[in-house]
């Protein structure tokens, strides 16, 4: 009994308390279903601060950590447990001395089937590959038809290695009335192959924003940050990466008529479950596009990624948020 008493002792000097973060919010159930995903009493922490508008959340696995960016702070953030926020890239975008817009950093961020991190960078113009190690940037594409893109948003890559990205105005130095710097009048939605040959799919959305492709690869959904038309679009995909007609999968309008909802980004779980960032945190969608819950952080919230540490990470305005899933 000696020895284990010892022992217990020695486990628990070297093991660490779990760190206690505050909390915000709530999680409000729509459907029981909802319960299944994440607890009616879990926590939505708040792991970091100071930010300006945080976006694009990528976890990447071989680390365990997350990325994320500030666009308009330039710089792409790295979060773990130990070290919490530091300082990942910076300038993650537009590289001048000069200002260039009020969004010149990255975007969107996906870890693709290289292992290497493929940012939408704002300020640039254009889709970025990052070496996690080095740092080092290489544009992937900045064109369309010798045209530079507006200001590529959100992104996700097929199973097949071809991307599919986003390009509203938001990162243009005057945005949406841009006509002096803008060489492409559709915000529209693109496809880049393995050969590296770019098309446009997409080209009378109104304000394309998020972007996610079916956990089977058949269907692409594109999320309009428009507040006339707050839809999540699906769209059948067909042979040689082409769409069939768009349509509407979830119209915030109809089922918020008093909110105001509309979409920036959104993830998909395993399941197929939509979980999309809206208003003042996460509306979680079934597979079927009907609401069954939110994550309610009470601030505006602008993207989420799924995390193996069994979290969900949560980009809201000035914080960084996560809970923990089931």
């Amino acid at each position: 009994m000696k020895y284990i008493w010892i022992l217990s002792i020695l486990f628990s000097c070297h093991t660490p308390a779990p760190k206690e973060y505050p909390s915000i919010g709530k999680i409000e159930i729509l459907s029981p279903s909802m319960e299944k995903l994440i607890d009616p009493k879990a926590a939505i922490e708040i792991i970091g601060t100071g930010l300006t508008w945080a976006e694009g959340p990528v976890w990447v696995k071989d680390g365990n950590y997350l990325l994320f960016s500030d666009p308009r702070l330039n710089t792409i953030y790295k979060w773990d447990e130990e070290n919490g926020m530091q300082e990942f890239l910076k300038p993650s975008g537009y590289e001048g001395e000069a200002w260039y817009s009020d969004e010149p950093g990255t975007n969107g961020l996906i870890i693709n089937q290289d292992g290497k991190l493929v940012a939408c960078d704002h300020g640039n113009r254009r889709l970025s590959v990052i070496d996690l190690k080095t740092k080092k940037k290489e544009s992937l594409i900045d064109n369309w038809e010798n045209k530079k893109f507006n200001s590529p948003n959100d992104l996700c890559q097929h199973a097949n290695g071809d991307y599919y990205f986003t390009d509203p105005p938001y990162g243009l130095p005057e945005r949406e009335s841009d006509t002096t710097t803008r060489e492409i009048k559709e915000n529209g939605v693109y496809r880049l192959n393995k050969i590296g040959k770019v098309e446009q799919i997409i080209s009378n959305l109104g304000r394309p924003n998020g972007i996610a492709l079916a956990n089977d690869g058949k269907t692409l959904y594109v999320a309009l940050s428009d507040g006339g038309n707050p839809y999540i679009m699906s769209y059948d995909l067909l042979d040689q990466g082409k769409v069939g007609e768009g349509k509407i999968f979830i119209d915030f309008k109809k089922l918020f008529p008093d909110e105001g909802l509309a979409t920036d980004g959104f993830k998909f779980d395993k399941s197929g479950n939509l979980f999309a960032a809206a208003g003042d945190g996460i509306v979680v969608f079934d597979p079927e596009g009907k609401p069954i819950g939110r994550i309610r952080s009470g601030v505006r919230s602008a993207n989420c990624a799924f995390a193996t540490d069994g979290h969900l990470y949560m980009t809201a305005n000035d914080k960084l948020l996560r809970v923990r899933m089931k």
